[in-house]
């Protein structure tokens, strides 16, 4: 029996993706039926399994194809529910680590996954006798799926081929044997320590700082960064109440490594002796919070997510965070209703946030809070019973953010000190065509920043490049006009584990303030090499030096722990 309901299902899956990431991506047909050619090699597995099934005949190994073919199915099923979702391939070989927060993960499946599982169950139970007449089209249809798989690899535009289920060129770069990986000598090390010396540009007034990382925080979707319109209009207007800068860069796709950036003051950059665990390998390195703590800051974070999740604990506490607190240690946060990442809402967050800084601001040293929110993390899910959409869901949001806002003035707040509000990455969807003529190859690097005290000017644009590892480290330069920020912003691959081996680890590209971002300058920096894919900038040396200061800095520092 050939197995057609589970088939026609993968099909239908794969059709309905290409779909739905032509209309996110806002391209033409001839994106889609690229889409749907990337996943054609992956298909053609699938049909190659189902003709071993209805052919050979052997119980077991009929059987066994078929339990190979169902699991593959499985698993294109998850991947594209998750793509769709976060623009960003499911993690399975690490599903370990999340299946520790099941709500969060099933947070992700809406009505239309579950009726996918159903068609799913339904499809196994049609199969077909399979007859010459269509072995015959059968094979005809594994051979076009063939081609067209081909076809769509060789030609597909870069931006699309991501999305593929099955890259031939990645499955052929990993079955080479790995090259043992070069660490950098005590010579190397201690070159590098002299090349380059940055010292923290701290306030000297030394503000007591709140900086507010709000989940998702895209620079498209507000029309006073971008000026393409969007929903971010609280943002827009509260934007005229401090100095907005246009050209912020995220150092990196995800959650974490926007907080390691942040709170680290560097890009989360990969270095030899590290495992793929960036929270647990970058806990143990010095940070740019640990400067400010040397100055006589005080630090705290809060947010009203879970503390546990995929180990920020642990990063926290490897920073020396003088009280980190998440929604469970927060009595109130507890026992609120959860929305989306298994949290309370923003509100919950801003309210103990306030209570906190009454506290903090009674005390004679400086302090610096970072505050995190999750109501704006996908899926979209409006805590007070509204519309479900992007819209609504952003304009509760910052009408919280709004309120907090005014309640900091209220109390005199700024009198003394300062808040500055970003976001931890792009919206972690597929970049649009208007996107990507509006910011051309750092579209999907960009996130607003505002900064709102009495040193800034209201209502201010600064479109000088600026990044989240140097926010930190360079708040004080800020205020002087003249002043180079980040002239090439690093951006790190997020990487992850694919055909069993750790994928893009050591990827990295640059984006440079002379051509106001337009190309993407891509290097690599595997072991202690580093290698650029084109021809190297005028910038690259600079830019070399400061890799290699930080990586080997990194790699002495983990080596020490051991």
């Amino acid at each position: 029996m050939f197995p057609m309901g589970l088939l026609t299902f993968a099909l239908a899956l794969a059709t309905y993706k290409a779909a739905m990431l032509t209309s996110i991506m806002m391209v033409d047909w001839r994106s889609f039926l690229f889409l749907l050619g990337l996943d054609a090699l992956y298909l053609s597995i699938l049909l190659l399994l189902g003709i071993c099934h209805a052919l050979i005949r052997s119980q077991f190994i009929s059987r066994l194809s078929w339990l190979f073919l169902l699991f593959l199915t499985v698993t294109y099923l998850v991947d594209s529910f998750v793509l769709l979702a976060l623009n960003e391939h499911a993690p399975l070989f690490d599903i370990g680590r999340y299946a520790l927060e099941p709500r969060v993960v099933f947070s992700f499946f809406d009505a239309r996954a579950y009726v996918a599982i159903v068609l799913l169950l339904v499809s196994m139970l049609v199969n077909v006798k399979y007859q010459r007449r269509r072995r015959i089209f059968g094979y005809a249809i594994l051979m076009g799926a063939l081609l067209a798989g081909t076809f769509s690899a060789i030609y597909a535009p870069l931006p699309l081929a991501r999305y593929a289920m099955l890259s031939p060129a990645g499955l052929l770069e990993k079955l080479k044997s790995a090259k043992p990986e070069s660490v950098y000598s005590a010579e190397q090390v201690q070159f590098y320590s002299t090349q380059v010396k940055t010292r923290p540009s701290i306030p000297e007034s030394k503000p007591n700082i709140v900086l507010l990382i709000v989940e998702s925080l895209s620079s498209i979707n507000s029309k006073k960064v971008s000026g393409v319109d969007g929903f971010l209009d609280g943002f827009d207007a509260l934007a005229d109440k401090g100095l907005l800068f246009r050209n912020f860069f995220a150092n990196h796709q995800a959650s974490e490594g926007g907080l390691i950036a942040l709170l680290g003051g560097y890009p989360p950059i990969h270095f030899p002796t590290a495992s793929p665990y960036m929270f647990d390998e970058f806990a143990i390195q010095p940070s740019i919070l640990g400067e400010y703590m040397d100055e006589g800051y005080s630090t705290e974070f809060l947010t009203n997510a879970r503390l546990s999740f995929i180990g920020l604990n642990r990063f926290l506490e490897g920073l020396g965070v003088d009280r980190s607190r998440g929604r469970d240690e927060v009595a109130a946060m507890a026992a609120a209703q959860v929305i989306v990442q298994d949290a309370p809402s923003d509100a919950f967050l801003y309210d103990e946030a306030l209570k906190t800084i009454e506290q903090l601001s009674r005390q004679e040293q400086p302090f610096l809070l970072t505050l995190a929110t999750t109501s704006t993390h996908l899926p979209y899910k409006h805590p007070e019973n509204g519309d479900d959409t992007p819209k609504a869901v952003w304009q509760w949001s910052l009408d919280q953010l709004t309120g907090f806002y005014q309640q900091l003035e209220d109390s005199g707040y700024f009198e003394k000190g300062v808040l500055l509000i970003t976001g931890d990455h792009r919206q972690m969807r597929a970049l649009t065509a208007t996107e990507t003529a509006r910011y051309h190859d750092s579209a999907r690097a960009r996130v607003p920043l505002l900064l709102i005290g009495n040193n800034y000017p209201a209502g201010a644009v600064d479109d000088r490049f600026f990044q989240q590892a140097d926010l930190l480290r360079m708040l004080a330069s800020v205020e002087q006009k003249g002043a180079t920020l980040s002239p090439q912003p690093i951006w790190v691959e997020r990487y992850n584990r694919k055909y069993g081996h750790i994928e893009l680890i050591d990827s990295l590209s640059v984006f440079d303030e002379a051509d106001s971002g337009v190309n993407e300058y891509q290097l690599q920096v595997p072991g202690n090499q580093l290698i650029w894919l084109g021809n190297k900038p005028s910038f690259s040396h600079r830019v070399e030096l400061l890799i290699h200061a930080q990586r080997s800095q990194h790699q002495q520092k983990r080596l020490g722990m051991q």
